[in-house]
């Protein structure tokens, strides 16, 4: 993937990144900076997707930042944080190494990950938000 106004580096005196679906350092040197608010699984109605479902959740998130990344001529190469909120952190991390590698390609952003007791609606396991350099 690449992309020259994004930086990733791993200094050698920290852990390696669990499973490396992130970086410890990412430097941007773009001129614009776009924040991509919390993406959930929904169709564009509002309709509640995969319910229960945590791998399809992510899956479904993951389309729709790339979908808004796209929207603003950007994709995954240029996020240097990806933010996401799940409320069950075991299963999501038994199905994101299995999903989140395609997205995010062999230098992924900075990321932080955090369980939640709940999600603005109950069906929802997942919501990721990104920001981005271009």
């Amino acid at each position: 993937m690449g992309n020259p106004l994004v930086v990733r580096c791993n200094p050698p005196a920290l852990h390696i990144p669990v499973d490396n679906l992130y970086s410890h350092i990412v430097s941007a040197q773009g001129t614009t900076v776009h924040r991509i608010g919390g993406q959930v699984p929904v169709d564009r109605a509002g309709n509640n997707l995969h319910a229960g479902d945590m791998a399809a959740q992510i899956r479904e998130v993951y389309d729709q930042v790339t979908t808004a990344l796209a929207a603003v001529g950007c994709d995954w190469s240029n996020v240097v944080h990806i933010y996401t909120f799940t409320t069950d952190m075991d299963a999501y991390l038994a199905a994101e190494r299995d999903i989140a590698p395609a997205f995010l390609g062999p230098e992924p952003p900075a990321s932080t990950l955090v369980e939640v007791s709940r999600l603005v609606d109950r069906a929802w396991l997942v919501e990721v938000q990104v920001d981005a350099v271009s």
